[in-house]
């Protein structure tokens, strides 16, 4: 925290990591399938961790995420990947039973979005329905990562440049448009 005329400047210094985001990796990267389960693997973990509650006092309150998506998992030279920006989560702690979710539970990245919050079904007073939209978005996440999976050392033929990504099967999901 600095000071320069009686105002204060904070400043957030987190590792940095060169491989840049899982969507930029993914991008210049074919990945094998070990690659594909070693990145799938690391990201539910780190999932698994944001979502459990840790008690005691080196704890930690349950986190969903919230706007989880491969730009948002960064990939680090050992191809592990961690969670970033963490800027919508909310947390939650059984203790309280308090969740801060502001006045519009609709938030994150509309192309990860789970049907429940799209369509503003999603129970808002439930720290769980939070949870269950995090492993939807992880779903795709997995989409993203196996479609740029080589299999034999040959990548597949449904693999596709990166400008005709589409949302899986949103004509059954989304007969209304919102991409």
């Amino acid at each position: 925290m600095t000071s320069r005329n009686s105002s204060t400047q904070l400043w957030l210094i987190t590792h940095y990591h060169e491989n840049g985001s899982l969507y930029d990796y993914l991008q210049r990267t074919a990945l094998d399938v070990e690659t594909c389960l070693g990145l799938a693997a690391s990201i539910i973990c780190g999932l698994v961790h944001l979502h459990v509650e840790i008690f005691g006092t080196q704890g930690k309150a349950a986190i969903a995420h919230r706007d989880l998506k491969s730009r948002n998992i960064l990939v680090k030279s050992n191809r592990q990947c961690c969670i970033a920006d963490l800027g919508l989560a909310v947390m939650h702690s059984q203790g309280s039973d308090y969740l801060d979710i502001g006045t519009n539970p609709r938030v994150g990245t509309k192309r990860y979005m789970a049907p429940e919050v799209l369509s503003e079904q999603i129970r808002t007073d439930c720290f769980e329905s939070y949870k269950k939209t995090d492993i939807w978005a992880y779903g795709l996440v997995l989409w993203e990562i196996t479609r740029r999976t080589a299999v034999n050392g040959e990548r597949s033929s449904l693999l596709l440049s990166s400008s005709s990504f589409f949302f899986p099967f949103s004509f059954f999901f989304f007969p209304f448009s919102f991409f």
